[in-house]
C-alpha cells in the first residue's frame, strides 16, 4: 500500500513537472509571437509613413500641370486614392491602441459630412453624380476622427460603385444613411461584406477593393457603440446605415 502511494506521488510529480514545462514553453512561444508581431507592426507603420513622402512630392508636381488640361484632375484623383489607401492601412494598424487614442467630443454631423464631401468634390465634378444632403442638423458625442474615417470610406464606396445617379446622405430618427443608386451588391456577397479581405464580385471585377475598408468601418463602429448595417440590390443601389442611437462606447 505504501509502495502504491509512492508510485502515485511520483506519477503526479512527473505530470506536474511536465505541465510546468509545457506552460513555460507556451509563455516563451507567446512572447516570441508578440515580439515578432510588434516588429511587423512597426515595419508596416514605418513603410506607410515612408510612402507619404513621395506621394506628397507627386502631388506637388501635379499642381504644376496645366490646370485647364485633362490630365491634372485625373492624376489628382488617382493620387488622392493612393493617399486614402495609405491612411486606411495606418488606421488599421492603430486599431490595437484604439481606446488609448480616443478624444470624445460633441460633433456636428452637418459640419463633419461637409468636410468629408469636400474631400471628394472632384469625383462629383467628373462623374455624373448628384449629391443630396438631408436632416443632418444633428449633434453626436463621439470620437471625431474615427467617425470621419467611417464616413470617408462609406462615401468612397458609394462613389466608386455608382457610375452615375445620386448619392444621398441623411439622418432620420438617429439613423444616418448613405444611399446610392449604383451597381449594388450581389445577394450572396452581402453577408460577407464586413469580413476582412473579402472583395466580392464587385471587387474582383473592378480590381479596386482591398477588402479592408468595410471591415475596418464595422470594427470602428463597434468600438464607438454605433450599429452598422447594409442593404443592397443589384442594379438599384446600396444603403448603409449608422445607428447613432447606440451611444455606448465599447470598453477596452
Amino acid at each position: 500500500h505504501h509502495l502504491k502511494d509512492s508510485n502515485s506521488t511520483l506519477a503526479e510529480q512527473t505530470i506536474w513537472q511536465g505541465l510546468q514545462e509545457a506552460h513555460h514553453q507556451l509563455l516563451q512561444a507567446q512572447q516570441a509571437y508578440q515580439a515578432n508581431y510588434h516588429e511587423q507592426l512597426d515595419y508596416y507603420t514605418l513603410w506607410a509613413h515612408q510612402v507619404k513622402t513621395p506621394l506628397s512630392a507627386a502631388q506637388l508636381l501635379v499642381e504644376q500641370l496645366d490646370p485647364t488640361g485633362p490630365l491634372r484632375p485625373l492624376l489628382q484623383q488617382e493620387l488622392f486614392k493612393i493617399s486614402q489607401y495609405v491612411d486606411l492601412v495606418l488606421h488599421y494598424l492603430r486599431m490595437d491602441t484604439f481606446h488609448q487614442d480616443l478624444q470624445i467630443e460633441s460633433v456636428k454631423i452637418q459640419d463633419l459630412v461637409n468636410q468629408v464631401v469636400k474631400k471628394y468634390a472632384s469625383f462629383f465634378i467628373h462623374k455624373p453624380l448628384t449629391l443630396e444632403l438631408e436632416g443632418l442638423d444633428y449633434v453626436y458625442v463621439t470620437d471625431r476622427k474615427w467617425l470621419e474615417l467611417i464616413l470617408e470610406q462609406l462615401l468612397s464606396n458609394a462613389i466608386k460603385y455608382t457610375p452615375q445617379g445620386t448619392i444621398k446622405i441623411s439622418i432620420q430618427e438617429g439613423i444616418l444613411t448613405i444611399a446610392d443608386t449604383g451597381i449594388g451588391i450581389q445577394a450572396q456577397d452581402i453577408p460577407r461584406v464586413f469580413e476582412r479581405g473579402f472583395t466580392g464580385f464587385n471587387g474582383r471585377v473592378s480590381q479596386q477593393s482591398s477588402g479592408l475598408g468595410l471591415y475596418l468601418c464595422k470594427a470602428i463602429a463597434a468600438n464607438l457603440g454605433i450599429g452598422l448595417t447594409l442593404k443592397s440590390q443589384v442594379g438599384q443601389g446600396t444603403q448603409v446605415q449608422l445607428d447613432l442611437n447606440q451611444a455606448q462606447l465599447a470598453q477596452d
